[in-house]
């Protein structure tokens, strides 16, 4: 009951949150639009200095990308990421709940493990069952590594700018790379282990590497002492766009809007299911009370999730229009109304499914 007033809490506060950056996404994104400037490649102009620019044109590394530790680079690299995998023990929980005889719940818990390849260092110390299930220390971590004097143009490239060109390609391990002692050529990749790819041990690692080239980008960001970064303003939000080719500015504050309001959507989806169990979880107590007539304890449950879907939905919508309201009072003026609503309609629907004093009746045969 406490987790699910809690859960109300969180809701209320991360629906608040993601419509006020969605405001401030959109007020940003909309100003910068009519507010970008092209800037010329072929040299520094102080003139767009602290301006939100366009700018489409190669981009160019001094010193390749190097993975340090494997020696592992490429020509006109300009992104490295190293890949690493550990075949591991793997922990899975099951569980299980039970109904006896007088409502009781039995919860059964079971631990399951097998072998795979991941990513993740999975700490066998942790596990319920140790024994039979150690897993080594992982002997090194993935990792980015970037070039240096990086540059679109004449302009230099900041580290929040660099790290939206992220569409890498796989770079294969060439067999005169001078690999650290006990790693093997194995594929594109390197092998570290007793065991092999089609028959590994716990333990073994491999190893793969990706890479970003020189190509063509298109950018909108902000100029700050002759590199490209990210562009603020009041409302805090950065503008930093980028993508693979040749895109005009429109193209690249359409793709901006499109993330914005994917992100805006999935945040609202998950704070509505927040609230959802946040309200199921409360009267938790109320269901547990009937559960001793399985009968009631049934209709306790369908009650209180109708109940919870009434409330959610509009308490959502509402929780929306609040912060809507500084930025677009008539928008947020209309989704209030349309709140109060859908609370009567959804309480309509569920008095006209079960009015008040009906009865059943059984036609004797």
């Amino acid at each position: 009951m406490l987790f699910g007033f809690a859960l109300l809490v969180g809701s209320i506060v991360l629906l608040y949150w993601n419509e006020g950056r969605a405001v401030d996404a959109s007020r940003a994104l909309a100003q910068g639009e009519r507010q970008v400037v092209e800037a010329p490649l072929d040299a520094v102009d102080p003139t767009v200095e602290g301006k939100l620019v366009h700018a489409t044109g190669p981009l160019t590394v001094g010193t390749p990308a190097r993975d340090p530790l494997f020696g592992i680079s490429g020509n006109n690299l300009v992104r490295i990421q190293r890949k690493v995998e550990m075949f591991q023990w793997q922990e899975q929980k099951n569980t299980a709940k039970h109904e006896s005889v007088g409502g009781t719940m039995t919860t059964d818990v079971t631990y399951n493990y097998h072998t795979g390849w991941s990513e993740k260092s999975w700490n066998s110390s942790s596990f319920r069952h140790p024994e039979g299930h150690e897993n080594p220390a992982m002997p090194v971590r993935g990792q980015t590594f970037n070039g240096k004097e990086i540059r679109l143009g004449a302009y230099g490239l900041s580290d929040t700018v660099l790290q939206k060109i992220s569409v890498f390609r796989t770079v294969r391990v060439e067999s005169s790379a001078a690999t650290p002692p006990g790693y093997r050529l194995d594929g594109e990749g390197l092998y570290f282990g007793a065991g092999s790819t089609s028959a590994p041990v716990v333990g073994d690692v491999r190893v793969t590497f990706a890479g970003v080239p020189e190509q063509t980008i298109s950018v909108v960001a902000g100029v700050s002492s002759g590199m490209f970064a990210a562009f603020q303003e009041g409302s805090g939000y950065a503008i930093a766009i980028v993508q693979p080719g040749i895109a005009t500015s429109q193209t690249l504050f359409h793709v901006a809007k499109e993330q914005e309001s994917t992100r805006t959507w999935i945040l609202r989806l998950v704070g509505c299911l927040m609230m959802l169990l946040g309200f199921l979880f409360a009267a938790s107590p109320v269901v547990t009370l009937l559960a001793f007539l399985p009968l009631l304890e049934g209709m306790a449950q369908a009650g209180v999730f109708l109940v919870a879907v009434t409330l959610t939905v509009p308490l959502t919508i509402l929780s929306i229009a609040v912060a809507w309201f500084a930025y677009r009072p008539l928008m947020s003026t209309a989704l209030g109304i349309g709140a109060v609503i859908v609370f009567f309609l959804l309480r309509t629907t569920h008095s006209k499914a079960h009015p008040p004093g009906a009865t059943s009746q059984v036609t004797p045969r």
